[in-house]
C-alpha cells in the first residue's frame, strides 16, 4: 500500500534531519507537516523552509503546517496524515510515541528514524498495533538558521526495514521516498540495519566529545585511535554474538569498512582514518560533541557506546572500551566530571584500561 499523494507526511522532532527529510518531500510536492521546537517552526511558518544542498541552488518550500504543539493541529489535518516519521532524540521517543498514539488513527504507519539502538524498542512498547518501521539515514544535515536546513553530502540516503509493518506497507513507504528523490534501500532485518548504522555513528563521535578534539586529531593520535578501533571491534563482536552481520547502507559499504577496521594494523589505520573521516563528515562536528557543548541534559551515547556496553553485558562479550567511553561521557553530561577534564591531557582517559 503506497502512501497516496494526497496524504500528508507528519514529521515529529523536526530538527536538522527531520527538516531535511521534510524539505525534500515538500520539494517533491508531498504534503508535509512538521512538529518541532517553537523558534524554527515559527520561522518556517513565516518564511517557508529553505533547503540548501551541494550541487543545487537553494530552494524554499512551503509545508502544510509547522507547529511546536500538537494542540495546534486540527482534526482535519490529522485525518489526512498517511505516514508519521519520528526523528526526535532517542530519550524523547516514548513521549513522542504517546502523542502519536493519542492523535493519529492506529492504521497510520510510524517510521522511527533515529541514530543508535533502542529507540524502536521504546516506540514499540507504546504504539500497540500501529504498523512500525525502522529507518537509518546516511544523509548529513545542519540547520544554520531557524528556517534553513543544509544538506552536507551527496551520496547518502535512507535504509528502511519493517518491525511490525507488513511487506506491503514497507514497499509502499520505500516507494514514497524513492519517488521523492531519496536513494532508498529495503533491509530484511531492522536490527542488522540499526547496528550497522551504529558502527558508522560511533566512529569519531564520543571520544572527540570527551577530549574536546576534532575527530581527525583523535585518530592522528595512536593511543586514542587504538581506543576508537577497539570500541569498534567490540561492537562487531557484539553483533556477531547476536547473529547480525554488517549490511551496506546508502552510500556507505559498511561490511567493507568493518572488515578493514577489524583486520588492518593499527599503525595503518591511524594514518588513513583522519583523512577519511574528515571527508566523510563534510565539516560537520560530531553529534555528541554538539550536544555536550550545548549543555543538553541527555546524550545519544546511550544508544551508541551504551548500547554496545549493555548488549555485551547481556551476551557475555567483553566490551571494556565501550564501557569506559559510555561511562565517562555520561558522567560529563551529568556534571560529575568537568566538561574539559580531559582536554589538557587526553591520554588520562585511557588510565582505567591500563
Amino acid at each position: 500500500m503506497a502512501v497516496e499523494g494526497s496524504r500528508s507526511v507528519l514529521i515529529v522532532g523536526a530538527g536538522a534531519i527531520g527538516s531535511l527529510v521534510g524539505a525534500r518531500l515538500a520539494l517533491a510536492r508531498r504534503p508535509v507537516i512538521l512538529v518541532g521546537r517553537p523558534e524554527p517552526m515559527r520561522a518556517i511558518r513565516e518564511q517557508g523552509l529553505t533547503l540548501e544542498r551541494p550541487g543545487h541552488r537553494p530552494r524554499t518550500v512551503r509545508v502544510l503546517q509547522a507547529v511546536s504543539d500538537w494542540a495546534e493541529l486540527d482534526a482535519e489535518r490529522l485525518a489526512g496524515v498517511g505516514l508519521a516519521v519520528l526523528t526526535t532524540k532517542a530519550h524523547d521517543t516514548e513521549a513522542a510515541a504517546r502523542e502519536l498514539t493519542a492523535h493519529l488513527p492506529s492504521e497510520v504507519p510510524l517510521l522511527v528514524l533515529q541514530n543508535g539502538v533502542g529507540g524502536v524498542g521504546r516506540a514499540r512498547g507504546v504504539v500497540g498495533s500501529r504498523p512500525l518501521l525502522a529507518g537509518a539515514i546516511t544523509l548529513l544535515a545542519v540547520r544554520p538558521r531557524p528556517a534553513t536546513v543544509r544538506g552536507l553530502n551527496r551520496h547518502g540516503g535512507l535504509g528502511l526495514a519493517a518491525v511490525t509493518a507488513s511487506t506491503e506497507v514497507l514497499v509502499g513507504i520505500a516507494s514514497l521516498f524513492a519517488d521523492s528523490g531519496f536513494s532508498t534501500q529495503v533491509h530484511a532485518d531492522y536490527r542488522a540495519m540499526a547496528w550497522s548504522k551504529l558502527l558508522l555513528n560511533m566512529l569519531g563521535n564520543a571520544v572527540p566529545a570527551i577530549v574536546n578534539l576534532p575527530p581527525e586529531r583523535v585518530f592522528s593520535d595512536l593511543a586514542l585511535c587504538r581506543l576508537e578501533i577497539t570500541a569498534f571491534r567490540e561492537a562487531l563482536a557484539v553483533m556477531r554474538a547476536q547473529g547480525l552481520p554488517p549490511v551496506a547502507l546508502p552510500g556507505y559499504p559498511v561490511p567493507v569498512y568493518a572488515w578493514l577496521l577489524e583486520h588492518l594494523p593499527m599503525a595503518i589505520l591511524h594514518r588513513v582514518l583522519p583523512r577519511l573521516l574528515a571527508a566523510g563528515r563534510a565539516g560537520k562536528q560530531p553529534s555528541l560533541q554538539i550536544d555536550l557543548d550545548a549543555g543538553r541534559p541527555h546524550s545519544e551515547v546511550e544508544g551508541l557506546n551504551g548500547a554496545v556496553m549493555q548488549a555485551g553485558l547481556e551476551l557475555g562479550v567483553p566490551v571494556p572500551a565501550n564501557a569506559l567511553i559510555y561511562r565517562t561521557l555520561s558522567a560529563i553530561v551529568q556534571g560529575r566530571i568537568p566538561r574539559l577534564a580531559y582536554a589538557a591531557n587526553p591520554h588520562s582517559l585511557l588510565a582505567p584500561l591500563r
